[in-house]
């Protein structure tokens, strides 16, 4: 089985030994043409000359008068009377009629015309001398064949070497690039293709391969940890559920109605763990219908009222630019799951302050969101935005939620094409940014 460069690199030389074959074809046959324009220019010539001479005592065609030929060391020259329009040689093959005068082919080599001669019944056949024109050497010996074939293999072979280098290259990197992808089908989802090894057109499939690949991997992840989460995260309350079911079938009182209202609590943790799942699972789809529902809203009275819907009517807010104050297409759905959940958790977190801060550079609008609880180590700034993660790995589900806020804040923002990052914040906890891009 031929691999792709053979194939490639076999078509594109044949492909170019046809075109310079096409070339030798059509340039006979133009080459073929002049010469025939250059014999008959000959001709006429000769005609010319015979015709103003004829009768004189110092005619250069005194024979051509009396015996109706004459010999040149180039032409031949012969008198025929009546002609009747017939080769005037048996082997003659009519070649072309150009300027009303036929032209004859003897042997594949040598040119033949028939002048008639005006207010003459005779006619003037003009013919090249066969030992001028095609002498007897071998291929081998003929200048002329000798540089056609030259030139053929010269055109060939620098057009092949040209062509190797780029088809050559061309398919390293589709094998590089196929190498990857068969790795990743078969498990490892780890695998991208290194971009520095690519180049157009080859280098634009290995970047959609790299998107393709990391929103799989992002998937299969998220499945992987929902599998193994779920059941884990509503063990806890199912639990307790029972446990209080229990206990209420064999109390009485007051005591049987606080166990209700916990059975009630740990119903809606259930509820609410439901809820964000389902969520955070339509968010890993892109829904095109919601881009119907863009609007445009000025930045910062959003923020603040995203601030108020969260209870944080009293945070503080910070304009550092007037671009900050322009509006921004978005659809609102989406904006609001991005900026709820990271200022729900900036006030479960926060001890005291939360500060929102709204700032616009080149291209961009930047929103910082901070507060001063205990902060995000840096070893573990990637994993906060993974689902079901916690800090603290030992709290109950129903002490500061399930760790989804933060992944659906992901899922939404990559739907809009925002950017998420988490840093250290200024009042001592954490800082999570997004980076909005400013509207083209």
């Amino acid at each position: 089985m031929f691999s792709t460069f053979t194939r490639l690199y076999v078509g594109i030389v044949t492909g170019l030994a046809l075109t310079v074959a096409s070339f030798i074809f059509m340039g006979e046959e133009f080459m073929r043409k002049t010469e025939i324009g250059v014999f008959l220019g000959d001709g006429a010539y000769f005609v010319d000359q015979y015709i103003e001479q004829r009768g004189t005592s110092d005619s250069l065609y005194k024979n051509l008068t009396t015996n109706g030929k004459q010999d040149f060391f180039v032409f031949d020259l012969t008198l025929l009377k009546n002609w009747d329009g017939s080769p005037p040689c048996h082997n003659c093959e009519l070649l072309y009629r150009l300027q009303g005068i036929p032209v004859y082919l003897i042997d594949d080599d040598i040119y033949a015309a028939v002048f008639p001669l005006p207010n003459s019944a005779e006619s003037l056949v003009f013919k090249e001398k066969g030992d001028f024109f095609s002498p007897d050497i071998d291929w081998d010996e003929d200048s002329e064949m000798i540089f056609i074939l030259t030139l053929i293999m010269t055109v060939v072979l620098s057009l092949g070497v040209m062509v190797y280098i780029p088809v050559r290259r061309l398919e390293n990197q589709i094998m590089n690039l196929t190498a990857i992808q068969q790795q990743f089908g078969a498990g490892e989802l780890d695998k991208r293709v290194d971009l520095k090894h690519f180049s157009p057109p080859i280098r634009e499939l290995a970047i959609g391969f790299n998107g393709m690949a990391e929103d799989i991997e992002r998937r299969v992840r998220q499945t992987h940890i929902f599998t193994q989460a779920i059941p884990h995260e509503v063990r806890t309350p199912l639990s307790r559920i029972q446990l209080a079911t229990d206990l209420a079938r064999r109390t009485q009182g007051e005591m049987q109605a606080e166990l209700h209202d916990d059975i009630e609590r740990y119903v809606d943790v259930v509820t609410d763990l439901t809820s964000d799942i389902v969520m955070l699972s339509r968010l890993s789809v892109k829904n095109h219908s919601l881009a119907k529902s863009v609007e445009s809203i000025e930045l910062s009275l959003w923020c603040k009222s995203r601030m108020n819907y969260r209870g944080l009517e009293l945070a503080k807010l910070t304009v550092e630019n007037e671009l900050a104050y322009q509006s921004i297409h978005l659809q609102p759905t989406l904006g609001n799951l991005v900026i709820d959940n990271l200022l729900q958790n900036a006030k479960r977190y926060g001890r005291d302050n939360v500060e929102v801060t709204i700032r616009s550079v080149e291209h961009f609008w930047i929103v910082d969101i901070e507060d001063d609880g205990p902060g995000v180590p840096e070893e573990m700034r990637e994993e906060v935005f993974v689902p079901f993660s916690r800090l603290d790995k030992s709290r109950n589900a129903d002490v500061k939620g399930f760790g989804l806020g933060l992944a659906i804040a992901t899922s939404a923002a990559r739907q809009l094409g925002w950017e998420l990052s988490v840093g250290e914040s200024q009042l001592g906890g954490a800082r999570f940014t997004v980076l909005i891009p400013a509207n083209e």
